[in-house]
């Protein structure tokens, strides 16, 4: 009897990439690929016809909602791949079913990074120091980030750990970057990737006065909303108190209510402040007082979430 892989998932590259090492695994002299439903017809005639070579083959269905008749030669494997999505293929004269779920990239439990991580050593190079970077430049698109991983295998020797240096000078990174994508990790409790927004942001130009400001702004609106919701202003009052639109003020302020004591809040503004009179006088030393800020104010929050 012909072999039947099913392979299904939510992570549209891991699954093709799932579909072509089962394919190259099988050994089979050819490999024939179809896309259900045009290519149906043509895999039935070529799949229940007789091969002239003594050898295998292997035929790969992409989009299969069923699992249509196995190959004629018991020789053959048909590997079904159903369409991007939580639908799972299964049969109970499968050889093997794989299923590659959705990775989730929560703030205390990322697995993009670490799959980023582990694709690094299955290149044999380390990506401990530059995991949260490449998220944040490609997010969760896996596709892109095994490119940027595949150029950085390539120009480093194996078991080496790559710096931010060498990935700064390897990778595009194209995504505009501001402090507010800082302070939405922040309030994520995501420590990881608000440092890796800091970094990349800092990579571009001297921007922390810039950083400063914006986390100045942030610490003050949220100790101005502490006093809003104690004296029941309305949305709209309230808001106007904040200096927002009321949308803003129903759907991100107050969702971010509450992630730091007011006591947190009102040393983070004098640290801040020193921190801006430090930086405006030269001192280079204000950089790393706002990465402990940073790390504080997530982690803090980070608690709090849970």
């Amino acid at each position: 009897m012909s072999s039947l892989i099913l392979i299904s998932g939510e992570e549209e590259f891991l699954v093709e990439r799932a579909a072509r090492e089962e394919a190259k695994s099988s050994l089979a002299s050819e490999i024939f690929e179809y896309t259900i439903p045009d290519g149906l017809e043509s895999y039935v005639r070529d799949s229940q016809s007789s091969y002239i070579s003594d050898g295998s083959r292997t035929f790969i269905l992409w989009n299969a909602k069923d699992i249509p008749n196995l190959p004629e030669s018991d020789k053959d494997t048909l590997i079904c791949v159903s369409p991007p999505g939580k639908r799972v293929l299964q049969d109970k004269r499968s050889k093997r079913s794989l299923t590659f779920p959705k990775l989730k990239s929560y703030s205390d439990n990322n697995d993009v990074i670490k799959w980023i991580i582990k694709e690094g050593d299955c290149f044999n190079i380390s990506l401990t120091r530059v995991a949260g970077a490449l998220f944040v430049n490609s997010g969760t698109c896996l596709r892109k980030l095994h490119r940027e991983i595949e150029k950085l295998a390539a120009a480093v020797p194996p078991s080496t750990t790559v710096t931010p240096e060498e990935a700064r000078s390897l990778i595009v990174f194209s995504a505009e970057i501001t402090p507010r994508e800082i302070l939405d990790a922040i309030c994520d409790g995501n420590t990881i990737k608000a440092l890796a927004y800091y970094d990349k942001l800092q990579e571009r130009a001297e921007e922390t006065g810039w950083i400063i400001a914006y986390m100045q702004r942030h610490v003050l609106q949220q100790l101005k909303l502490e006093e809003v919701l104690g004296r029941k202003l309305s949305e709209s009052d309230g808001a106007a108190l904040l200096g927002v639109h009321p949308f803003i003020f129903k759907k991100l302020s107050i969702s971010r209510h509450g992630l730091w004591s007011k006591r947190s809040l009102m040393s983070s503004l004098n640290i801040l402040c020193d921190l801006d009179i430090s930086h405006k006088r030269g001192d280079d030393s204000a950089r790393f007082g706002i990465e402990s800020e940073i790390i504080r104010l997530s982690e803090e929050a980070r608690n709090v979430k849970r």
